[in-house]
């Protein structure tokens, strides 16, 4: 009966333990918000935000009172998701179960975005912080913090619910006044007229700084730019520059003599690829050469003449030039990032070679043979960019399960994410302005059907950045497009340079960042829009696993805290175990002797 007694005393001593590890803390942080009275008056009001971990699967739970708008629950989905990239945090391992407390139906997704991304991370590495700080802002790709609306109405519901700082995106504290010139200095009421500290920040690393006193992320980097990529790309943009001068000679054999406005068009897009090669850029070198070469060959076929038997056999030489091309990089192994963004790249491009083929086989009436002869010209370009592209399979690297059920599953996971953003957008602007987005969802299924699954996953992160850019520019004034453009260059730089510690280097996103750096003192939305397409090409080795080795299983091996509260258990267990026995058998032994003894001795 004693024996029963102690492993019940240890079951329940487990059990207690075991409990205690499922047991899960509560984070909060007070949301701000605008809402408009019956007057239409806008005045502003707190809420309330929870947040609760789980053992689960990443699953995103939201609970509001009373309920809130449809776009809160995607962008609560988006938030956690921005926080677990930024800081690479597990988040699979996790059910996180957010909850809205507010006074009324006022809160909306975006202006709670960043509070959501910062308590995410907070509950995650369970930090210590504030909570009479807050924070009102969006947040986007990069972990950028992007403006909202109502900010004078908010820090008055800040000062009212007793808090003491509140954080707004970097260049939002002189808020134009509607119908003048002037500005209202938010910073400057916030601690005149409300006692409380207005804080500008850039990234979700200021907001963590400013929460828990803790610095991350904000060491100085610098991107040194991978010896194997820079002598590829040195060697495609000379490919794609002396073409150049090949059709220039060709021009020249048919005795053609080169418009003067067409050739001073050339001239400067040659000069902007000698000067980007200067600076080592020679991604954006190869750029301009290859637009230079694309109105080197439509004057070229303009004046020539080229009859429609003569562009349909060019056509059908290129078809075949594509399928022959196509074979070799079907072939290729691929290994590495670089081998999967190579196939990517190459991919892309012959799909376009193809649709161009595709569209005059079938449907020749509706275009001139001069449209003809200029599509007849893009193509034969894009299939040699195709082709130039080729010679990043040679990239070494860290090596990635890449085989087609991982490529399946990303491309899957790509699209999903395309579609959740496509949704959010369109609360703001619109389906109908967002057709293109929309085609290159389509077109990544239609790959994924054909099981194209490198042209898939290309179409489908294309499609997502490009609503990144839209989201990001949302409420971004022409005044501070220039820094925000500067943040986000600042967050692909980071995640450049820690790819690269990893021995990963990400041959489209570096290419196209370097691309943003020539446009964005000129052409700032499509450096924005490249910029975008820069972060979403250096984060493809999250959808992959890494090729199994001793060293890589060893060093991912992670100790989970419910193990250690299980070892405890199961040690006081033990420890009780083996001093109640020790305690029975020594009683025992004493009745045994004790038996023995006479009369006398008992006494």
């Amino acid at each position: 009966m004693k024996k029963v007694g102690v492993l019940l005393l240890f079951f329940f001593l487990f059990l207690i333990t075991f409990v205690a590890a499922q047991e899960s803390e509560q984070y909060h942080l007070k949301l701000l918000a605008v809402q408009e009275d019956d007057h239409g008056n806008f005045q502003g009001s707190d809420a309330d935000l929870y947040l609760e971990l789980k053992e689960g699967s990443g699953r995103v739970f939201l609970d509001t009172y009373p309920l809130t708008k449809m776009d809160t629950q995607i962008s609560t989905r988006f938030a956690k998701e921005i926080a677990c990239q930024h800081f690479k945090l597990n988040c699979e391992n996790y059910d996180f179960i957010y909850t809205i407390k507010a006074k009324s139906n006022i809160i909306g997704g975006p202006s709670a975005g960043a509070a959501i991304s910062a308590l995410t991370a907070i509950a995650l590495m369970d930090l210590d912080y504030d909570e009479k700080v807050t924070i009102t802002g969006t947040i986007n790709s990069g972990a950028i913090i992007g403006p909202v609306g109502g900010v004078k109405e908010k820090l008055e519901a800040a000062q009212a619910a007793g808090l003491k700082k509140v954080m707004i995106a970097m260049g939002t504290a002189l808020e134009p006044i509607s119908g003048t010139n002037e500005t209202f200095n938010l910073t400057e009421y916030g601690q005149k007229n409300l006692s409380l500290e207005i804080k500008e920040v850039v990234d979700l690393d200021e907001v963590i700084l400013e929460l828990t006193g803790l610095d991350f992320n904000q060491e100085e980097i610098t991107i040194e730019q991978d010896a194997n990529y820079q002598q590829i790309m040195q060697g495609l943009k000379n490919l794609l520059c002396e073409r150049a001068d090949k059709i220039k000679s060709e021009i020249a054999e048919e005795e053609m003599i080169i418009n003067r406005s067409i050739l001073e068009q050339v001239q400067k897009k040659l000069e902007s690829s000698e000067n980007a090669s200067q600076l080592g850029d020679y991604y954006s070198a190869a750029s301009f050469c290859f637009n230079a070469n694309i109105d080197l060959k439509r004057y070229y076929y303009a004046e020539k003449k080229a009859t429609m038997l003569e562009v349909l056999s060019l056509f059908n030489i290129l078809e075949k030039k594509v399928f022959s091309l196509e074979e070799k990089v079907d072939a290729e192994e691929i290994k590495t990032i670089a081998d999967l963004q190579a196939l990517m790249v190459v991919k892309e491009r012959l799909q376009e070679v193809k649709e161009q083929i595709v569209l005059f086989n079938e449907d020749r009436p509706s275009k001139t043979l001069e449209e003809w002869q200029s599509l007849l010209a893009y193509s034969e370009e894009r299939y040699f960019s195709a082709l130039s592209w080729k010679q990043f399979f040679s990239m070494s690297g860290k090596k990635f399960v890449l085989d087609e059920a991982s490529l399946k599953n990303s491309c899957e996971q790509k699209i999903a994410e395309a579609e959740e953003r496509l949704q959010y957008v369109e609360i703001f602007i619109g389906e109908f302005n967002l057709l293109d987005i929309t085609q290159k969802i389509g077109q990544s299924k239609a790959a994924l059907a054909q099981n194209e699954t490198a042209l898939c996953l290309i179409s489908a992160a294309q499609a997502k950045a490009d609503a990144d850019a839209i989201l990001s520019s949302l409420g971004v004034t022409e005044n501070s497009l220039d820094s925000y453009i500067e943040s986000k260059s600042k967050a692909v730089e980071r995640l450049i340079f820690e790819n690269n510690e990893e021995g990963i280097f990400p041959i489209l996103g570096y290419s196209y960042y370097q691309y943003a750096q020539t446009l964005k003192n000129t052409e700032k939305y499509p450096a924005l829009v490249y910029l975008e397409y820069a972060l979403e090409m250096s984060d493809l080795q999250m959808y992959f696993p890494e090729e199994k080795t001793f060293w890589s299983e060893l060093e991912h091996f992670q100790f989970k805290e419910k193990w250690l509260w299980g070892l405890g258990g199961l040690a006081l267990g033990l420890i009780v175990t083996l001093a109640l026995g020790k305690l029975f058998w020594r009683n025992k032994s004493k009745k045994k002797v004790k038996k023995h003894l006479s009369p006398v001795q008992k006494k």
